[in-house]
């Protein structure tokens, strides 16, 4: 095995900013020269980053000669000169450091207000930083603990091989990037030499919530990737994700790249449990079309048996469309009382990348790679009570698996099954329902079209309460939904005015995931004493940071745990993340960088 080699070098001029990559690179012991030697502020001197203001990362750097040159979309230019700085001395702060830092100038605080539409500060370091910290035993720039970081090109092809996306090193803001063909090889690396240089490798790294922005385009990935990845096989006990080694130079010299890699030292892993899903291969046995742009895939495992699952559940998928992996998850169609082989059926979206290809590229004969089913939407194997199955659309799925278990057990004789869709020709498994009335006497079957012809003698449109009104007793049900949020909402509503208790209410949304759109709603939040008006639309610590009410935080991503607060009265929705065990939900704990509040609350940290 060749010995790895220095292939990239990347600096970061402003914290949070695009990046620049050169080829060589003087190195001091507060950081790479250049990097992170400026930062935005607030007007206390606090610290601003992509973390909550991801649009940072679309700013691009350049170096002069005598300054700097600053680009961002919509904006003319920014030419910076180092000799018109004021160099006024101004407080600063660095997560719980706090120094002196240097002004710039009026024209750039004023260009980066407008560009982000918030009054920030340009901050400069100096030529060596004020900021002394004692776990390096030096000053540091600006970054945010350790002068440096390198990330060996092993680790993110092993990442890119396990996640659903494919993410770059400049995700991961990395200085140093080594050509290493083992994953995390960096890891167990104390002391290296590159070039002049003598590094010692001094922890691992922890991500936030800023991995996940796009740099494309300066937004947040709502699949919360690569962080949803790593915290299945580099997480360690507390739910902290590592990716990288923070480094620290011994002394002063120059690298370049090409340079080689010597280990002087080596050091014992960080051990993280692998808790990746197991993964199925399975084989596309038969494509069965069941109504216009809707069809179903058979699929038989390729080695072993067909895992268990319940009705309901949902089979997770991965796809490969041209150079990105895409994960799904759809309902399961088959019933678990028919052993042998599973089923999705998946609904043609106009709009929908996944189920326009496997439309048109998944055939007789092709593998899928799929995870266990799982979701907690589901029959019990025992079900005492009637039952309503309630759909629209694609969320006919689940109901077809609930409906063909029920068959199968000869438990259908007390089951409603309304499906609402646009015409005749979308009507799922037309006659496979018509045989199961004839099997079950007291099985109903309600069709409702929204675009019905002139000869169509069922339900007509959207649900309303008088389709409710046709099921006898539907108070007295276990009602499962799914469906468009929309639908869903209605639905909910309607029974629960109908008296359906909530517990006997099941729902699962349908498609890519999305959160439900709730009325927004004006409440009262209390932080420590402090009372400001919020809502029940974003993070807790979002609005409390907007109110100008500090909450301690790190990831921002519910995985580390920094930000827990004790909810002293009110509710929030608190969603299940790493970085909360079920013991401190149980206590009354939450995150604010996930939480959001649904009533008036009152909470300390």
């Amino acid at each position: 095995m060749s010995a790895p080699s220095l292939c990239q070098i990347n600096v970061y001029p402003v914290k949070s900013l695009g990046g620049i990559t050169q080829s060589n690179c003087w190195v001091e012991k507060q950081g790479l020269m250049f990097d992170r030697r400026f930062m935005l502020a607030l007007a206390d001197g606090s610290m601003i980053t992509a973390r909550k203001y991801p649009q940072m990362v679309t700013i691009q750097s350049s170096l002069t000669a005598d300054g700097l040159i600053f680009v961002a979309e919509g904006k003319s230019p920014l030419k910076l000169r180092y000799a018109d700085f004021k160099m006024q001395e101004t407080p600063a702060q660095v997560w719980k450091d706090n120094f002196a830092a240097y002004t710039t100038t009026d024209e750039a605080d004023d260009w980066f207000s407008d560009v982000l539409n918030l009054r920030v500060e340009l901050l400069f370091s100096g030529e060596q930083s004020n900021r002394v910290r004692e776990k390096v035993g030096h000053n540091v720039s600006f970054a945010d603990g350790y002068p440096m970081l390198v990330i060996g090109q092993g680790s993110l092809d092993e990442l890119n091989r396990r996640s659903p996306q494919q993410h770059s090193m400049d995700q991961f803001r990395s200085n140093l990037i080594v050509s290493t063909t083992e994953p995390f090889e960096e890891d167990s690396w104390k002391r290296i030499r590159i070039g002049e240089v003598e590094f010692e490798s001094v922890k691992p790294c922890e991500r936030c919530i800023m991995t996940t922005v796009d740099v494309s385009i300066g937004k947040l990935r709502e699949t919360k990737e690569p962080l949803k990845t790593l915290s299945q096989f580099r997480a360690n006990e507390r739910g902290g994700v590592f990716f990288g080694q923070n480094l620290v130079a011994k002394n002063e010299g120059m690298i370049r790249q090409g340079d080689r890699v010597e280990v002087l030292e080596y050091k014992e892993k960080e051990f993280y449990p692998d808790n990746s899903p197991t993964q199925l291969k399975m084989t596309c046995v038969e494509k069965e079309p069941l109504a216009r742009d809707f069809i179903t895939f058979w699929l038989e495992p390729q080695s072993g048996i067909v895992p268990k699952y319940l009705p309901g559940q949902h089979l997770p998928i991965s796809i490969q469309i041209g150079d990105e992996r895409v994960a799904r998850r759809y309902t399961l169609s088959s019933s678990p009382s028919r052993p042998g082989r599973l089923a999705i059926s998946v609904k043609r979206i106009d709009e929908g990348r996944v189920s326009n290809w496997l439309h048109e590229h998944l055939n007789v004969g092709d593998s899928l790679v799929c995870e266990y089913p799982q979701g907690s939407f589901h029959l019990d194997e025992q079900c005492n009570k009637p039952i309503l199955l309630l759909s629209a659309g694609s969320g006919v799925t689940p109901m077809l698996s609930m409906l063909r278990y029920l068959s199968d057990n000869d438990q259908a004789d007390d089951v409603f099954f309304y499906h609402q869709c646009r015409s005749v020709e979308d009507i799922p498994y037309k006659e496979e329902l018509d045989e199961l009335k004839q099997k079950h006497p007291g099985l109903r079957v309600l069709i409702s079209l929204s675009q019905p012809p002139v000869d169509w003698f069922g339900l007509k449109g959207r649900l309303t309460l008088s389709h409710l009104k046709q099921i006898k007793d539907v108070e007295k049900k276990q009602v499962f939904v799914c469906g468009p949020d929309e639908f869903m909402q209605k639905a909910k509503s309607l029974l629960l005015k109908k008296g359906l208790p909530e517990d006997c209410y099941h729902q699962e949304a349908f498609g890519v995931s999305n959160i439900s759109a709730k009325p927004l709603k004006s409440l009262q939040l209390s932080v420590n004493g402090h009372i400001f008006t919020g809502d029940n639309q974003k993070p807790l610590l979002d609005q409390a940071e907007e109110a100008g009410i500090s909450i301690a935080n790190s990831c921002r991503a519910g995985l580390c745990g920094a930000c827990k607060v004790t909810i002293q009265s009110g509710k929030v929705h608190q969603p299940d993340v790493p970085g909360l065990q079920d013991s401190e939900r149980n206590m009354g704990i939450a995150l604010a960088c996930c939480c959001v509040p649904e009533t008036d609350i009152d909470v300390s940290s």
